[in-house]
């Protein structure tokens, strides 16, 4: 179990970005009449059809780990729905995105699948995400002119995807220097960290053998790609909400490259503050200033994250699960 003391000085970093990342974006107060007047001036007709993206992405990244887990068993869609739902509760609600761990554990319990291969099957979703979303930044960058902190933060995302995905492919080999350099970095934990570690590395290493794309792979991959379409969907709807002059395809694919990168930085739950930052970064490159940018990223934010509330709050009472219960899977 990880120490407490480790554990809120990782919550206090989170929290302390999301603080000082919303302070960047908000607009000074000379302009925050014209933020209220933004305001005002959103269409709020569009929140039924953007929370039914938000809602409908759910389903759709459950299809997509159905895929993965084939090469493992056949799994029902429900208890997928009903994992990622109440995952992506936890990510909203709680700190330390507690809901990636909450989501295999909860889907291996309900299902009898392996945990090894349930979580190898979430490195790979992350995986595929990376890709995809590089794709679309390499889109973005070639479409329209970008600042240097833009293609710079490309650069770091391009180069930490290139080696997750390179380790990734080297332990489902066994390559002896990727096992190396992992088991390098095991011993410099301490002593019941690293006992704990090394078989969970073990573990994901056998999982990794079960979930191999096979002949499915292509359609996985192009599940993802759907799947990120859908959701710049909801952030394109956004532009016709709030009435931004944005251009809508790449526009959508902009706030989908940025906002990715801004929200994998350590935050507050739900990604408050580092949402709103890379809303406003994003926008900046067409234009758009913070006034208008911040009505922008809040209604946005706030139709996804009670959409996510909602659902999973659904299942947890379906699943008939505590809190004690979700306590007991992070740490487990």
């Amino acid at each position: 179990m990880e120490p407490p003391v480790s554990r809120n000085v990782r919550i206090a970093v989170g929290v302390l970005i999301s603080v000082v990342a919303l302070y960047l974006a908000i607009p000074p107060r000379s302009e925050w009449a014209a933020v209220a007047e933004a305001f005002r001036d959103v269409n709020y007709l569009y929140i039924l059809p953007l929370a039914l993206l938000s809602a409908y992405s759910i389903l759709i990244r459950a299809q997509r780990w159905q895929l993965l887990l084939r090469p493992v068993g056949d799994v029902a869609l429900l208890p997928l729905v009903s994992a990622t739902s109440i995952g992506f509760l936890c990510n909203m609600v709680l700190p330390l995105r507690v809901g990636e761990i909450v989501r295999p554990v909860l889907l291996a319990r309900r299902t009898r699948q392996p945990l090894s291969s349930v979580l190898a099957s979430v490195v790979l979703e992350r995986l595929l995400d990376m890709l995809t979303i590089l794709a679309f930044l390499g889109i973005v960058i070639a479409t329209i002119p970008v600042s240097d902190v833009i293609r710079s933060s490309g650069l770091v995302f391009v180069v930490v995807a290139v080696i997750a995905i390179a380790l990734v492919l080297a332990l489902q080999r066994r390559h002896p220097i990727a096992l190396g350099l992992v088991q390098g970095v095991l011993r410099l934990l301490p002593t019941a960290a690293r006992e704990r570690a090394e078989p969970a590395l073990h573990d994901f290493i056998e999982g990794l053998q079960s979930v191999r794309g096979g002949e499915g792979l292509w359609k996985i991959g192009l599940y993802s790609l759907y799947l990120w379409l859908v959701i710049a969907s909801v952030f394109g709807l956004g532009f016709v909400a709030c009435g931004l002059p944005v251009p809508t395809v790449v526009g959508a694919l902009a706030m989908v490259a940025v906002v990715a990168g801004a929200v994998s930085a350590p935050s507050a739950p739900g990604f408050i503050g580092t949402f709103q930052a890379g809303c406003v970064l994003a926008l900046a490159l067409f234009g758009i200033g913070r006034a208008d940018a911040i009505p922008y990223a809040f209604v946005v934010w706030a139709v996804q994250w009670l959409t996510q509330v909602i659902l999973g709050v659904v299942f947890v009472l379906r699943e008939n699960i505590s809190f004690q219960d979700i306590q007991s899977v992070e740490t487990e």
